[in-house]
């Protein structure tokens, strides 16, 4: 252990390091300690928080898209606090600070154990239910070491100040770790960052205080839809890059434009960057306001902010489904667009047996178990993979992925028929559960012998049996011209293929191809 004097040289080495040559290196120990947190430099383009460090407002913190840049607010003002839980105290806060080593010689930290940080965005604080949900259900899980990050007052309006606080709340938790390693001997490359929103930012500022202050790397950052406005386009000093950890990933749930309710960052800035739904318009979160209110107990303030912000929470809802062992893990596949990704075009997954194919990994947790095999080259590039998944409306959100493909009898009669407008929905059957009733395309047109591909999410069935198919031809704007009596489709067969086991069955229809509209028909393995 470190006794009073190495506390005092730490601080000072640190405080050193921080400061450079604005400061007199000669100072005194009394001195630092009066002026840990007062400016000790300030004009119009940078200010100095002592040992905290300096933050500038000109290039590349202030450009184009973000145009006013403000100093963060100071220290004590902010007054970030980081509150431990092991399996210890899962329910007891410890507080550690840096600057009091004995908040963490006297705590449960283990040094040796993986340690986590979590923190929260824009408008929230430490208490928020999400944060603790997630700490628990990692020490449920994990014999760690969760830390979770209180800045919430740093986190109030105006957006722009709380955006200039992120960098000293970075700063501070990047010598909390330092600290960390220096008095316990821990390993940074066992510290895994959890940011939503701002928090995501936020993490990416500690990466790289410790990379380039310290010489040191953190493990991992997951950015939870990292926040849009002021980062979006940006140098990646302002923002999470690749390179503020040795592995970060990212979970893109409210990614479109600002001007249309967007909050999180389109652009992939990670090693893996996921896309669930596209990464924008999550199900169940159109499903009305009033449904909001009545779950805030029919407060209609929370329950308007609840609707306005489901797309971009629905980020740390699926981390915190992911946590749970031995469930459905949110398998993804890496495509180039949604559009090719929903349509079966990146199938199947690479594995032993096809070294040609796609990467497909799981969106979360355990997101990092993928990523090992990945090629070193790769790893190296400083380049973004982009992967898709389908979630459910509701808890749970996890899904498997289907490919379906329709193929449309090439029969006479068929061809004599000339195809037909509808849709059509399936539900597959297995040994351990069947899916829903969903729908496997839009209403279009089926011409004779042709073949439609669609990625669908389903429940995880087990061995797939069988199928039910489903055809309906609704009177529309689209086929009102074309409408007949005698309205069906000619079935060939469909082929189910699963992304995770590798599954493939080709069914055909029990009796008679001919479908008509509204009517279900059973699809069984076809005879060879």
């Amino acid at each position: 252990m470190i006794n009073n004097t190495g506390t005092l040289l730490l601080q000072t080495f640190l405080y050193l390091l921080n400061t450079g040559p604005l400061v007199n290196q000669n100072i005194s120990v009394t001195l630092l300690e009066n002026s840990i947190t007062d400016p000790l430099f300030e004009n119009e383009t940078m200010k100095c928080y002592g040992m905290y460090g300096c933050f500038s407002i000109i290039e590349p913190w202030k450009d184009a898209v973000r145009p006013v840049c403000n100093f963060p607010e100071h220290p004590t003002k902010i007054n970030a606090t980081y509150c431990l839980h092991t399996r210890y105290n899962p329910n007891e806060c410890q507080y550690l600070n840096f600057m009091n080593h004995s908040s963490i010689f006297r705590s449960f930290f283990t040094p040796y154990h993986k340690t986590y940080f979590i923190t929260h965005g824009f408008l929230e604080s430490g208490d928020k239910p999400w944060l603790k949900a997630i700490s628990d259900n990692i020490l449920k899980s994990e014999d760690v070491n969760v830390i979770l990050i209180d800045w919430g007052n740093g986190s109030l309006p105006p957006y722009t100040q709380a955006v200039a606080n992120i960098r000293l709340v970075g700063r501070i938790t990047a010598l909390l770790i330092y600290t960390l390693k220096i008095l316990t001997r821990t390993n940074t490359e066992n510290v895994h960052l959890i940011g939503h929103s701002l928090g995501a930012h936020l993490s990416g500022y500690v990466g790289y205080t410790l990379k380039h202050d310290f010489n040191c790397s953190v493990g991992r950052i997951t950015g939870m839809d990292p926040a849009q406005p002021h980062f979006s386009r940006t140098d990646p000093v302002v923002r999470l890059d690749i390179s503020d950890a040795k592995f970060v990933d990212i979970i893109h749930t409210n990614a479109k434009p600002f001007i249309n309710g967007g909050f999180g960052i389109e652009e992939p800035i990670g090693h893996l960057d996921f896309y669930p739904n596209n990464g924008d318009n999550q199900p169940g979160c159109n499903d009305g306001m009033m449904r909001y209110v009545k779950n805030e107990n029919q407060s209609v303030y929370q329950g308007l902010r609840r609707f306005f912000s489901c797309d971009h929470i629905r980020s740390h809802e699926f981390f915190l489904e992911s946590i749970t062992p031995n469930s459905c893990a949110f398998p993804s596949v890496q495509c180039d667009s949604w559009e090719n990704f929903i349509e079966g075009r990146c199938f199947p997954c690479k594995s032993e047996q096809n070294s040609n194919g796609f990467f497909c990994g799981n969106m979360g947790l355990h997101a990092i178990n993928e990523w090992g095999n990945f090629d070193d080259t790769r790893k190296k590039g400083g380049s973004s993979t982009k992967l898709y998944t389908i979630t459910n409306n509701n808890i749970p959100f996890c899904l498997s992925l289907y490919k379906i493909t329709l193929i449309i009898s090439n029969s006479s009669a068929s061809i004599e028929h000339k195809g037909e407008i509808g849709l059509f929905s399936i539900k597959i059957v297995g040994t351990k559960d069947q899916t829903s009733m969903t729908k496997v395309s839009t209403e279009r047109y089926f011409p004779p012998a042709s073949k439609y591909e669609r990625v669908i999410g389903g429940k995880d069935v087990g061995k797939i049996i069988s199928a039910t198919l489903h055809w309906e031809h609704p009177t529309t704007m689209m086929n009102i011209m074309t409408w007949r009596l005698d309205s069906k489709i000619h079935i060939g067969s469909i082929i189910i293929e699963t992304f995770q086991d590798h599954q493939r069955l080709h069914l055909c229809p029990l009796y008679d191809e001919v479908l008509g509209s509204g009517v279900s028909r059973n699809m069984k393995p076809c005879k060879i």
